[in-house]
């Protein structure tokens, strides 16, 4: 089951690396708040809730991340970075506000079929590529869903982007 686990994550991270483009445009997106006068708000859904002190107080922070209380708090220099397992009635709701408010965005969530038009008009969307459990069990039922690894390989992947658009040095 290690092999498989091993074999599943390349895949979805292959798939992630193939979203270079979308990826490198949220990048550009989120380094205008690092590097202007605007904050990176972050609105997380699902169990990504559970990270949200990591995001806003850990060591590899976007710029000075702060937490979405309302949408009359996020100004014009400020980019939203909109975090959920699904794209669910929540979360569609949520960025049709934003899209509404005129406040620019980036959604990472796993990809919903059944919402492929709304996701397809999101301008920075980026799928995590992990929608279901992956591991089989032997009773035939499938366990692990890296979600979670897909995000921070993602996360990571915008760090180091951010950085290098915002950091003189480079």
């Amino acid at each position: 089951m290690d092999k498989i686990l091993q074999t599943q994550l390349i895949n979805i991270y292959n798939h992630i690396d193939a979203q270079e483009e979308e990826i490198e445009i949220a990048a550009r997106l989120l380094s205008q708040a690092v590097h202007g006068e605007g904050n990176i708000v972050i609105k997380t859904f699902h169990d990504f809730k559970n990270l949200d002190p990591l995001l806003l107080h850990g060591e590899l922070k976007l710029g000075s991340p702060s937490s979405f209380s309302a949408f009359e708090n996020v100004d014009t220099p400020d980019r939203m970075l909109v975090i959920a397992k699904t794209f669910d009635e929540e979360v569609k709701a949520f960025v049709g506000e934003l899209n509404s408010q005129h406040i620019e965005f980036v959604l990472i969530s796993n990809y919903n079929r059944h919402e492929n038009e709304t996701l397809y008009n999101v301008h920075h969307y980026i799928d995590l590529s992990s929608p279901r459990e992956l591991i089989p069990t032997p009773n035939f039922d499938k366990i692990v869903n890296p979600y979670i690894n897909a995000f921070t390989y993602l996360y990571y992947h915008l760090y180091v982007l951010i950085d290098e658009m915002t950091n003189d040095e480079y």
